[in-house]
């Protein structure tokens, strides 16, 4: 295959699971594409057309989806890796595609009661931290081992969501767990490379300079989200009591929101403070009306010697200055979604951005 219809930045290798025993690399790639998600297992595929398939029919005849890791390089830098999960056969292509190994979680159960209930109350971060470091061990006692737990980092700050819940044994996978805690008890995480970072949804993984359209090939787009926006938020509990957080403004309205406690699988209801503070926790960043920022598919990020690939990792909070039309914003925003793509014709780099819960000048903790 012509080097001018392959990939120039990017480089992909096949590794057996762990990712330590590199397999082979896979040459003439026609596009790369891989990404970096905030609460979501991030995807990456690779595609090779033409006489790319044939010359390497072998070597892709023996990748085996769930058991071989898809590696990805941009340049020197590793920055994408987890498990094959589907291979697809065209007339003429070959298209490979991966999850990250937070995979690894969603397929591992709880096999034992897991009980924050009083007086075991508990952080949410290092509830979900020892639940791996348990259950884990099943794939890193396997050859070779799935390589996980070396790079689980918790990410502990001062005045962390905590729970009460409970889960019983097979009533859901790791995984299962991670996302409904991320979605509801006050939590977020994301894989880079390997590494799996979980910390409290009120805090960030650090800031950037301040980004402004200059930032972005194309335009960008600034949409205000009334249908995000509340005054007043209640979380309420399965026994009836409830916390509260915020209150009417004369210029919005009484504009309310109702929340499920976080702790749902728990069978000890939270505190009273408890309460109130998931109810502040959801109110955060929601008035005045919320303002998201979007990067359409023909638009994508700048990078330079001050904002490189390595700042791009979901829950980096952004400060943002931007003009459009008549709407002016400034405003920390975070990093939700990253997508990298590498075609022939070159490479874009795009970012999804929501706003920050708050500016939070917390340390974390050593």
């Amino acid at each position: 295959m012509a080097d001018m219809d392959c990939v120039a930045g990017h480089s992909a290798y096949i590794y057996d699971r762990g990712g330590m025993n590199r397999i082979a690399q896979i040459s003439d790639i026609s596009l790369v594409r891989w990404g970096r998600r905030r609460d979501e297992v991030s995807e990456a595929n690779i595609r090779l057309t033409g006489s790319a398939c044939s010359d390497q029919a072998d070597l892709l005849a023996s990748i085996e989806p769930k058991r071989h890791e898809l590696v990805i390089f941009r340049g020197t830098k590793r920055v994408w890796e987890g498990p094959i999960w589907r291979i697809a056969w065209g007339a003429d292509t070959v298209e490979i595609f991966a999850h990250d190994v937070v995979s690894y979680l969603q397929a591992t159960p709880l096999t034992k009661e897991y009980s924050n209930a009083y007086p075991n109350v508990g952080l949410v971060s290092t509830r979900i931290g020892d639940i791996i470091t348990q259950e884990m061990l099943v794939w890193e006692t396997i050859d070779p081992p799935a390589n996980v737990l070396p790079y689980v980092v918790i990410h502990h700050y001062p005045n962390e969501a905590e729970t009460t819940a409970i889960t019983m044994p097979f009533e859901m996978t790791v995984g299962e767990h991670l996302d409904a805690l991320a979605h509801r008890s006050g939590i977020d995480y994301t894989t880079v490379g390997r590494a799996i970072h979980i910390w409290d949804t009120s805090r960030s993984l650090g800031r950037l300079r301040t980004w402004t359209e200059a930032d972005f090939f194309g335009q960008i787009i600034i949409t205000a989200y009334g249908a995000d926006h509340t005054e007043i938020a209640y979380v309420v509990a399965e026994d009836g009591r409830y916390g509260v957080a915020g209150s009417p403004s004369s210029y919005y309205g009484p504009w309310t929101k109702i929340f499920t406690v976080y702790n749902e699988e728990g069978t000890e209801g939270p505190t009273q403070a408890q309460l109130n503070s998931q109810a502040q926790r959801n109110i955060a960043g929601r008035t005045p009306v919320p303002v998201e920022v979007r990067v359409p598919d023909n638009s994508s990020v700048r990078l330079s010697h001050d904002l490189t690939i390595d700042d791009l990792v979901c829950g980096v909070q952004v400060p943002l200055r931007a003009t459009l039309n008549v709407r002016k914003l400034s405003q920390l925003q975070k990093i939700d979604i990253v997508t990298v793509t590498e075609t022939a014709s070159g490479e874009k780099v795009q970012v999804t951005l929501s706003p920050a819960n708050r500016p939070d000048g917390d340390e974390e903790k050593e």
